[in-house]
């Protein structure tokens, strides 16, 4: 099972990202840094692909397997005119495809027992639309559990 740190956390997805031609971009972080990046960085480029900040909360099964349950959201973004409804439909759609290859790889990794997570908790949304610059895609929430012994056994 992956270890339960932020860095692996963060390299899970990041690896998967990277290994798609059919996104461009990566960052891990806040919505501030997301925004900042879309407007700021030259080498900035769409399909985004934006990792948020998770929310921490350790779990035991009560068999001495002791995890970190990361609970975080994962968004593909995509830009399209406002004045071009079939192009924000294709970015909709694009980005529900990128996110619907990602569940396919947090089943396999499950079932490789790499990581824990529950099919059942998944949760895909549409990105708001007062978000920023245009922005079309989806959301996809979800928890999943790393192993934190080998961090508290030592």
């Amino acid at each position: 099972m992956i270890i339960g740190d932020l860095k692996s956390y963060i390299d899970y997805f990041q690896a998967w990202a990277e290994a798609r031609p059919d996104i461009k971009f990566f960052c891990f972080g806040s919505v501030e840094k997301g925004i900042e990046y879309a407007r700021s960085l030259p080498d900035f480029d769409y399909p985004f692909c934006w990792l948020e900040q998770p929310v921490l909360q350790p779990k035991d099964n009560g068999a001495g397997h002791l995890c970190l349950q990361y609970i975080t959201g994962i968004s593909v973004l995509l830009q399209a005119p406002l004045d071009d409804q079939q192009a924000q439909i294709d970015a909709y759609a694009a980005s529900l495809a990128t996110l619907t290859d990602l569940m396919g790889k947090l089943m396999v990794d499950n079932n490789r027992a790499l990581i824990h997570f529950d099919l059942n908790s998944l949760k895909i949304e549409s990105v708001n639309q007062l978000w920023i610059d245009s922005h079309y895609g989806f959301r996809m929430e979800v928890s999943l559990d790393l192993n934190i012994n080998t961090r508290l056994f030592k």
